[in-house]
């Protein structure tokens, strides 16, 4: 009995006490030893913790520009506005503590006088487009392992290590840069998260090794020196993608390489180049002095003219303007059907004959007009008009084989010879037809371009021009 008696005494005064404890615990300010992330708001009311931490948020928003590296780079990202310390959140959870109720505050003080109320890392505020914005801006997102470094070839194989391609990750940067705000590390450099970048590399190193083949051809920056020719290289993409997700990490992979040869090798291109006459077409020159000198100045700014494949020749662009300054001379003409004086009267006669040339080299015809009346040096649907800034005729070398234009004016006859090489024995015959429409003032003309095997096989008909004069 004595003995409960002295229990119930100990109870009753550590009641007492504790109860005075609390009594005497200030409900209207932070309890003792209350830090958040190194700001001691220790007795501080709700208003001026939070004032003090907004303080201190401010500074760091201030001080939030951040350099991350990735693969030896460095990037500077600016998360000011993109994240913030949530400091009022942070206040109000650190004055929670002991402000709860009567009986919790005893408990709460004597936690915090040998404990501390500490927050470590108060809450951040995440705009997560603006964050993604300003990770993009520094251009971090655009970094990834150098395809260059993630494969090598050998024996005609494609070596793959898997996860040998990283590149950054944006997920775990933003927990790195949320860290970093709540623990104010700015000053060190954060190095990027990464995650495997396989099948996006795979892409990459199709970009970097895969062309297709390239025929040898002639340099026309380099004095039109011949070019090495070039093996095509390629790879299933698709099946490169089912190896790939297939393998595991460390796994070195190999990805079959398919190589195609051009048609054109540099040696075939030199032992070849300009050696067969496709086609040669000849006119007699005729008329006034101006006329002839128009023709023969013509002539020269067409002759050896070179088209590599798919090339096209302008005429206009070759010859130029026809003025007194650029040498031409006034003579017969026609404009609108009548007959004139111009500058560079004749000079229809070389486009004409370019024209019916290259009918009969099977050369490709891009734009051709006819006169307002037949030629007299060329049979009706061979002719060929052209007015500056009006008329043009243009042809396209559709040879995988570069073609030359000899064009010579000489005892009055005018000759154009288109060589190249043949790739086959085809025999080209043209056609003209005079169309049942044509009438007592108008003739109308189709051109047609035969072409036949050696054996006279027909292979294909094409209607090539279709002219109407007047007569």
């Amino acid at each position: 009995m004595k003995r409960f008696a002295i229990f119930l005494t100990i109870g009753l005064l550590s009641a007492g006490g504790y109860t005075a404890l609390c009594a005497t615990t200030d409900a209207s300010h932070m309890l003792p030893n209350t830090v958040i992330n190194d700001v001691d708001i220790s007795g501080m009311t709700l208003a001026k913790a939070t004032k003090t931490l907004k303080a201190d948020a401010d500074i760091r928003r201030q001080s939030s520009k951040f350099t991350v590296s990735f693969k030896d780079n460095n990037y500077t990202i600016d998360v000011s506005d993109a994240l913030t310390l949530d400091f009022k959140t942070a206040a109000k959870e650190a004055y929670k503590e002991g402000h709860s109720g009567f009986f919790t505050r005893g408990f709460a003080r004597i936690k915090a006088l040998l404990a501390g109320n500490h927050v470590k890392h108060p809450p951040v505020t995440e705009d997560s487009e603006l964050l993604h914005a300003q990770i993009k801006a520094s251009g971090l997102l655009n970094a990834f392992t150098a395809a260059k470094d993630t494969y090598t070839i050998e024996n005609e194989k494609l070596l793959l290590t898997i996860g040998a391609a990283q590149r950054p990750d944006e997920d775990k940067l933003r927990k790195k840069l949320i860290t970093a705000i709540q623990t104010k590390d700015f000053e060190h450099v954060i190095s990027c998260p990464t995650i495997s970048d396989d099948i996006e590399n795979l892409e990459r190193i199709y970009q970097e090794i895969c062309t297709k083949p390239i025929n040898s051809t002639l340099d026309r920056n380099n004095n039109y020196a011949v070019t090495e020719a070039v093996t095509g290289v390629d790879f299933d993409k698709e099946n490169a993608k089912k190896i790939l997700a297939e393998s595991e990490e460390g796994e070195t992979v190999k990805i079959d390489l398919i190589y195609t040869q051009p048609e054109i090798s540099a040696q075939n291109l030199r032992d070849r180049l300009f050696v067969d006459n496709l086609s040669s077409y000849t006119t007699k020159v005729s008329g006034s002095s101006n006329r002839r000198t128009n023709v023969r100045l013509a002539a020269e700014k067409c002759n050896g003219k070179i088209l590599l494949s798919g090339d096209e020749l302008s005429f206009n662009g070759a010859v130029g303007e026809q003025s007194a300054k650029t040498g031409f001379k006034p003579a017969g003409a026609t404009l609108n059907g009548k007959p004139v004086k111009a500058y560079g009267g004749g000079i229809c006669q070389v486009s004409s004959t370019i024209f019916a040339a290259a009918l009969f080299a099977n050369i490709e015809i891009v734009e051709r007009w006819e006169h307002d009346y037949v030629s007299s040096y060329i049979a009706a649907g061979l002719d060929a008009a052209v007015a500056w800034n009006e008329l043009d005729f243009r042809i396209a070398n559709n040879s995988i084989y570069p073609i030359i234009l000899d064009v010579t004016y000489t005892d009055e006859y005018l000759t154009v010879t288109i060589r190249g090489t043949k790739t086959d024995d085809a025999v080209v015959r043209i056609e003209t037809e005079t169309l049942d429409n044509s009438t007592s003032d108008t003739l109308e003309v189709a051109t047609y371009r035969n072409v036949y095997t050696e054996n006279k096989s027909q292979l294909f008909t094409e209607e090539i021009a279709h002219s109407k004069y007047a007569r």
